[in-house]
């Protein structure tokens, strides 16, 4: 079993790693917090008045004041009790009974210690739900499904403990991605399909792909005098960080990341299909292995880039709610920043995907040798 299961093993510790030496190895360029303050869990013991009534336009939200005792459960004052005032906006929206949990800010001014119903407990919920995907990935999955999460595992340590704080420490942020991204790539492929020709067709035409729209996305970006300072928060980083932040090829590393998943599974299907015609008829020449796929690709290509274009419009759905809503002319919505920002990036992100079609099949004659047909 550890043989079979060792490079699964070897990511995972490699991945543990990374999450454990990032903090300490960014400690010199992480951005030094202006504020004193923790959070930690609290409960609520004792409300002391409650002043509350439906919103007028949102009903399903209360809004008002409420004031109550709570009880820290952790932290240095864990067990001391503190008087909560609570206002209850719509954004602000923080509604507890006695016995509830939550998420109390506990943060140290000049005036004393301020305590704050920050959020509701959401973590046990999240949490949850990661342990009903990762047992439907194990149970429907087994041996895939574990590789499946550690590769998982493996990106979110690269892009969280190297990428990001990379960027926040000047590195160029388009090589970083690009390297970071064909790491992520080769792993993620040899753990999922193994490591053979098939695996090496996929990942050459993912890396192409995501590069094109990656270039995609900066060029006509830019072309429309968009950069990275228009992506969500991205105004706020730059005067989060110390150093410099090269917040130009931002929109680059932004459409890397967003757009991998969905190439790297037209990538794959592709090199597959090649490979299972040659293994069936090895009569067909390259040259007619590559028109089967290019065939095959363009069934695919308009549900991938449904997906990759849908994902955006969800993410904006609020944005379109109030372009509809104010009935705007497409002279003023389509020259917004936010939907700019959101049409150049699902546009980059499928030519990603509709190049990343060819790149994989043009390159399988070359992955694949016509004298070799066994199961790859």
């Amino acid at each position: 079993m550890i043989r079979n299961y060792g490079f699964t093993f070897l990511i995972a510790a490699l991945s543990t790693l990374i999450f454990y030496f990032s903090p300490s190895w960014s400690e010199s360029f992480r951005p030094t917090q202006s504020q004193q303050q923790i959070f930690v869990e609290a409960k609520v013991v004792k409300m002391i008045s409650s002043h509350l009534a439906p919103d007028a336009r949102v009903p399903s939200i209360t809004t008002g004041q409420q004031v109550f005792m709570a009880e820290l459960l952790e932290g240095p004052e864990q067990g001391k009790q503190v008087k909560i005032d609570n206002p209850l906006s719509r954004q602000h929206n923080v509604y507890v009974d006695e016995g509830d949990v939550f998420i109390m800010m506990v943060r140290q001014t000049v005036n004393g210690t301020v305590y704050w119903a920050y959020n509701h407990k959401r973590s046990d919920a999240i949490y949850l739900m990661l342990a009903a995907f990762f047992a439907l990935l194990l149970s429907f999955g087994r041996k895939e499904g574990l590789n499946s999460m550690v590769a998982l595992y493996f990106t979110a340590a690269l892009i969280i403990g190297v990428l990001v704080p990379s960027i926040f420490a000047g590195w160029n942020p388009i090589l970083t991605s690009i390297v970071l991204m064909a790491v992520i790539i080769i792993v993620s492929f040899i753990l999922v399909s193994g490591a053979n020709r098939k695996s090496i067709c996929a990942m050459g035409g993912t890396l192409l792909g995501i590069v094109a729209a990656g270039i995609m996305a900066q060029l006509f970006g830019e072309m429309a005098n968009l950069s990275g300072i228009y992506l969500d928060k991205g105004e706020d980083v730059i005067y989060l960080a110390e150093n410099l932040i090269p917040i130009r090829w931002l929109m680059f590393v932004a459409i890397v990341i967003a757009a991998l998943g969905a190439v790297m599974d037209v990538a794959i299907s592709i090199a597959s299909a090649y490979n299972e015609l040659r293994i069936t008829d090895p009569k067909l020449t390259p040259k007619q292995l590559v028109h089967a796929c290019m065939n095959i690709g363009r069934d695919i290509m308009g549900t991938m880039t449904n997906t990759l274009i849908l994902a955006f419009a969800g993410g904006a759905l609020t944005t379109i709610m109030m372009v509809w809503g104010f009935n705007m002319p497409a002279n003023q919505f389509m020259n917004m920043p936010l939907v700019a920002m959101a049409v150049v990036n699902a546009l980059a992100g499928s030519v990603g995907i509709v190049l990343t079609i060819p790149f994989t099949a043009w390159l399988a004659p070359y992955v694949f040798k016509p004298n070799q047909l066994e199961q790859q």
